[in-house]
Parts: C-alpha cells; structure tokens; sequence
C-alpha cells in the first residue's frame, strides 16, 4: 500500500543517496488498489480560454462612445484630383461656344369689356351654340312647338306598356314641368297623329310611350329612362312652363277628357229634318235623324279645355 507521503520517483536522480535519511523520496509498492489513482505523466502547461466574439473585435471604437457630428472627416484621397478643362475642350470647335439669343416675347393683349362687346358685336363672327335638344331628331306634333308632348295608353292589356307609359310620366312630373298628354287609347286621333309622326321608323316605334319637348323627339321608354340615370333630363326640359306644386286641374281633376256637352258623352245626336226623305238612319216615322256627334271623339269625350 501506498501511503499519503509518497511522492513521485524521478529518473534523474541519483539512487545512491537512497538510503541517506535527508532523501525526501522513498520507493512505494503499488498494488491494484493503487494503480488507478496515480497519474504518472506530468500535467499539461495551462492554455488560455478562447476569447468571446464581441463587437468590439469587429469595430475598433466602442459603440457606447458618441462621435461628434462636427469633427473634421478623414479625407478619402490624399492627393486632390487635378482636372483640366483645355484637355476636355479640345475637340470642340469655335461655334460651338456661340450662344443664340432668346426669341422675342409674343405680344399679348388684354381682354377688356369694350373689347368683348367689340367681339361680340362684330356681325362677321359666328357663335355656334349648341343646346341640349340639337342632338334630338326635329319631330314636331301639333301644337307641340314649346311644349312637353307625352304619348302613353292608359289600356292594361300589355302589361309592359302601361308600366313604361307610368314611369316615363312619372319621371317628367317629378321635375314640376306642365305635361300635355296624349292618349292613344282614348282617342282614335292621337293614336293617328303618332304613327304619323313615326312614320317610316319600324311598327314598334309607334308604341307608346314617345316623349317630344319643344318640337324634338327624345325618344321611347329606354332612352328616357336612361336619360334620367344620366341626369340630363332636367337640362333637356329647362325652359318649359312650370305647374304649380300640388295643384289639380278644376275642370277635369287630371284626368284630360271630359264628356262631350252636345251628346253627353252618347257621341250620337238627333236632328229634326222637314225632308221626308233623308239620307242615313230614319227614326220613328216624322222627320228626325240620328247621326254622330261631330263635338267629341268616337267615346264620347272632348279634351279639357283648361288642361290641354
């Protein structure tokens, strides 16, 4: 066994001075106990830890130390650069240093009144002045020179068409102008008067509704109603007769036909003739006659003298 005293034993040293007792070695046995927990080669020399990656290994200054805005920068070259201007000249000729002069100023005049009312009074000078009716075809109905002239049907029997006739009158009657509508389905005239008017336009140009302002035919159900999404139809119907808000009409209550005064709407009348013999229809056995109303229409009505 060893004991706690024991030391290496080092080659170099001399073994006759072993059995001196000033020898501070002395030999151990070792036995298996031991073996294992002494290390015979001598400890390796210390080696410095590797040292930790900072910034301040990347920049030289520290971060932390604020540089002044106002200290004088190091210059880039050490040499200033020496430019020569004959060098870069040389391949231009003389006229090239020739400068032109500016153009002279365009005169100019300033527009006065006097001068506008020269202009205007100048009889050789034309304005072309375009309303919004110009682009409309001139179709004018009769009587309908500065009016708004609406044909519609007050039948049911097309659905479509007595819905189109409702809106189209709807539209105009909302921007408070005086609306002269004619109604084909009440009087055989009207409906006459519009397939003149359409005369050579196709069979259905001649449904209603057809809208006409100031002698100029707007046009159909679409192209009114389309005309209102635009928001020109104010503009188109400006200059027309305004009809006072909520206002009805005495004679008729807006309804523009009245019974006819001479037949009482019967469209038929009853003449005393002397002659025996009388051409149409003989009634009872004097001299009496029945013929049409020549007053009213073929369903016994007249238009509204106040209204239409």
């Amino acid at each position: 066994m060893g004991c706690v005293s024991s030391n290496l034993f080092n080659h170099d040293d001399d073994f006759s001075q072993l059995g001196s007792s000033a020898l501070s070695h002395h030999i151990v046995s070792l036995t298996s106990s031991t073996y294992g927990l002494l290390t015979l080669d001598p400890p390796p020399p210390p080696t410095t830890p590797p040292s930790r990656f900072t910034l301040g290994s990347i920049f030289p200054s520290s971060l932390s130390e604020p540089r002044s805005l106002w200290s004088d920068p190091k210059p880039l070259r050490s040499d200033p650069e020496v430019i020569n201007s004959w060098e870069l000249m040389a391949g231009l000729d003389a006229d090239s240093f020739r400068f032109s002069p500016l153009p002279p100023p365009k005169p100019f005049s300033i527009r006065t009144p006097k001068t506008a009312d020269k202009e205007n009074s100048n009889p050789n000078r034309s304005v072309l002045v375009k309303g919004p009716l110009d682009r409309f075809e001139s179709i004018c109905p009769p009587g309908g020179e500065n009016k708004l002239v609406l044909y519609t049907t007050s039948l049911r029997g097309v659905r479509k068409t007595f819905e189109a006739c409702n809106a189209v009158r709807a539209a105009v009657e909302n921007l408070g102008v005086m609306v002269c509508e004619r109604d084909v389905s009440m009087d055989r005239g009207f409906r006459e008067e519009l397939n003149d008017l359409m005369e050579g336009k196709g069979r259905d140009a001649a449904v209603p509704p057809r809208l006409f302002v100031k002698g100029r035919y707007v046009g159909g159900s679409e192209e009114v109603l389309k005309i209102v999404e635009e928001g020109l139809l104010g503009e188109i119907l400006e200059g027309l007769p305004k009809k006072r808000a909520g206002s009805v009409c005495e004679g008729c209550g807006e309804a523009k036909f009245l019974p006819c005064f001479q037949c009482n709407g019967s469209s038929k009348m009853v003449l005393v003739v002397k002659e025996e013999v009388v051409v149409g229809q003989r009634q009872g056995g004097g001299g009496t006659v029945v013929v049409r109303c020549p007053e009213c229409n073929e369903n016994g009505l007249v238009l509204c003298p106040i209204c239409s």
